[in-house]
Parts: C-alpha cells; sequence; structure tokens
C-alpha cells in the first residue's frame, strides 16, 4: 500500500509538472500580445528584379531561395542570444543578482508575439513554432529558476562574500566565452561539460571566502551538467529528425560585386549577369550581417537575399530612431540589462538596405543583425 501511495504521489506530481510545463508558453504568449501590438508594415514597393534570372537562379542553385518568413521567426532565437550577451556584460561587473530575469522572460514572449503578427501572412511553420515553444519555456524555466537561486543562496554568499571571488570571475568569463560563441554556432554544441571540469579544478586564492567559492563551484557545477545533458539530448533529437542547418546564404547584388567579395573570407562569386548584378554564396549568421557594411560602403548594393526581397534587422542606439525609407518599425525597447539602450527592429526592403544602413548609422545607430532566413 505504501508503494502505491507513493506511486500515486510521483503520479501527481508528475502531471501537475507537465501542467505547469505547458502552462509557460500559453501564459507566456498571451502575456506576449497583450503587451505589444500589430507592426507597421509600409515601406514601398520593392523594384521588380528580371524575372528570367530570377527563374534561373532559383532552378540551378538548389537552396537559393529560403523561407522568407523565417526572417521573422529566427529573430526569438536571436532573443535568446541578445539575453546571454547582455548577462555577461552585466556579470562582468555587477552581481548576479541583480540581473533582470524577469525582463528577459517577459521580452522573448514579447518578441515572439510580435513576430507572430510579422509573419501571419505566410504559410504556418509548424516545425519552426514548435522549436520556438520549446526553446521559450527552457529559457523562461532558467531564468525564473536563475532568479529564484541568485536572490536567495545566492545573495546570501554575495554577503558573506563581500566581493567577487575567484569562482565568479571564471563564471563571468564563462558567460561571455558563451555569449560569443552563440553568434554562429547553435547553444548545444557548447562544451558545459569542460566548463564544469575548469569551474571544479579552480584553486581558491588565500583570500577569497570559502563559502562564496563552495556555492558557486556547487551550484554551477551542477548547472552546467544539467545543461550538457539537456545539449546531448537536443543534439541527438535534431541528428536523428532534421536536416543539417543550411550555413550559407545566396546573395543578389549590384555594383562592383565580384571585385568587392574577392576579398571576404568563404565567400565566392557564383554568377555574373553583368549590368543586372552579380551572385555569390557566404557564410550566414553573424558573419553576413558584419558583412554588409563593407560591402554598401564600397557601391555594392541587392536584389535579393536567400531569394527574398524584405528583410528584418535590429539596431542599437540611445535614443528612439524613426525608420528611414525604405524600412517599417516593427518594434523598439529599452534594454533591460542597459536601459540607457534601446533595441529597435526593423522590415527593409532588400533594395534599399545600401541607403538605409547608412542612414541609421548616421543617426547613430549601430546595426546589430540582419536576420539572414
Amino acid at each position: 500500500m505504501a508503494l502505491l501511495r507513493l506511486l500515486k504521489r510521483l503520479a501527481k506530481a508528475t502531471l501537475y509538472l507537465v501542467v505547469l510545463v505547458v502552462l509557460i508558453p500559453v501564459l507566456g504568449l498571451a502575456y506576449g500580445f497583450a503587451t505589444t501590438s500589430a507592426p507597421e508594415t509600409a515601406m514601398g514597393q520593392a523594384a521588380v528584379p528580371p524575372a528570367a534570372i530570377g527563374e534561373r537562379l532559383r532552378k540551378e542553385i538548389s537552396d537559393y531561395q529560403r523561407p522568407e518568413e523565417s526572417t521573422y521567426l529566427t529573430y526569438p532565437e536571436w532573443a535568446i542570444v541578445y539575453a546571454a550577451r547582455e548577462y555577461a556584460g552585466f556579470v562582468a561587473g555587477r552581481r548576479e543578482s541583480g540581473f533582470p530575469y524577469w525582463a528577459y522572460v517577459g521580452r522573448f514572449w514579447q518578441d515572439y508575439a510580435t513576430m507572430i503578427r510579422a509573419s501571419s501572412a505566410y504559410p504556418f511553420n509548424g516545425e519552426y513554432h514548435l522549436m520556438l515553444v520549446v526553446i521559450g519555456t527552457s529559457h523562461t524555466i532558467e531564468h525564473v529558476l536563475q532568479w529564484a537561486y541568485e536572490n536567495t543562496i545566492g545573495r546570501l554568499t554575495e554577503w558573506t562574500s563581500g566581493q567577487p571571488t575567484a569562482a565568479d570571475g571564471y563564471l563571468a568569463a564563462t558567460a561571455a566565452e558563451y555569449a560569443a560563441f552563440l553568434d554562429q554556432v547553435p547553444w548545444y554544441e557548447f562544451p558545459y561539460a569542460g566548463k564544469r571540469a575548469g569551474l571544479l579544478d579552480l584553486e581558491k586564492p588565500g583570500a577569497d571566502d570559502a563559502i562564496r567559492t563552495t556555492e558557486r563551484k556547487a551550484a554551477y557545477g551542477l548547472a552546467y551538467t544539467i545543461k550538457q545533458v539537456y545539449a546531448d539530448l537536443i543534439r541527438a533529437g535534431l541528428a536523428a529528425s532534421s536536416a543539417p542547418a543550411e550555413l550559407d546564404i545566396h546573395v543578389w547584388a549590384k555594383g562592383p560585386v565580384g571585385e568587392t567579395v574577392r576579398g571576404e573570407a568563404d565567400t565566392a562569386l557564383e554568377l555574373d549577369f553583368g549590368a543586372d548584378g552579380a551572385v555569390f554564396v557566404t557564410k550566414r549568421y553573424q558573419v553576413f550581417t558584419d558583412m554588409i557594411p563593407r560591402l554598401i560602403a564600397k557601391g555594392v548594393s541587392f536584389v535579393e537575399i536567400g531569394g527574398n526581397d524584405e528583410i528584418l534587422m535590429t539596431v542599437l542606439s540611445n535614443a528612439e530612431i524613426e525608420a528611414p525609407a525604405g524600412t517599417a518599425l516593427l518594434f523598439s525597447y529599452e534594454v533591460p540589462a542597459e536601459p540607457a539602450l534601446r533595441r529597435t527592429g526593423l522590415v527593409a526592403r532588400v533594395d534599399a538596405l545600401h541607403i538605409a544602413i547608412p542612414a541609421l548609422t548616421a543617426k547613430a545607430a549601430r546595426l546589430e543583425h540582419v536576420y539572414d532566413y
């Protein structure tokens, strides 16, 4: 009978846990939709490129055309990257207990709700939305648990130590390494096990507080263990059910394309159409974002990126900015960990990027990322 009662309690606890996990995205999206509004869409009509060239590119280059809705749906993934980056910047000089964990939970669901609205005219991408629900739920659980821990036991050991320990420095450096890692590589490839080993092997300087050092090693050693197990599961699941991510992007551009891309790493000219432009292939993600202003500065303009004429980008600035010609405002908000800084999301015509990006730079806005599908 005792065993039966125990099994019933375990079953009930499991049910409660499942219900709680399911409620996270439901409540998160309810909050996101309630606290955001429909985005602007007016950004002018893009020029129509030669149809014959477009047809040829889609026929000859198998992965030339990428789903245009992905420029929106990829943004919530990057919002998690930004949360990691801003956490790393915060703990580099401040204590973990002061980080605005709840603000980043809410921010993810607001961003996701905004992107659902922005992509509503496209076919529903169920696989992508499932992935966003999973990572949003994980992001929420991780931040809530870390908030609860750092504002109880963590805050207590902050008080006993008085100042950061070598273990705090190690964790801050690991957070910065993780944030930089995410610019080009999925989170589940991060070597959590190696970082756990480095943390546990760290020697305590004589002046460091023993309680804080022991607590940091125990708490984050366990956290890295859990993350490594979770990462291994995700990696195995993706290997079994998904094709590898396309790491290249094909770009149709005009101007001195061949001459300009020749000096870019991992970039090659594919086709040259003379006055109608040329197509080159390069690496996606932050590498491509960083390349775009260099190409524009050398006289290159864009016709299609990933086979599309519309793309999302974000910029950082110290003040609100107006959307330049050829773009429309999707969102603008203060960065939770750095309220003096604003992140603004703009949907842009691809053929207007060579005008819009310099215009934003002139307004002291820094290009953060172009979301290349």
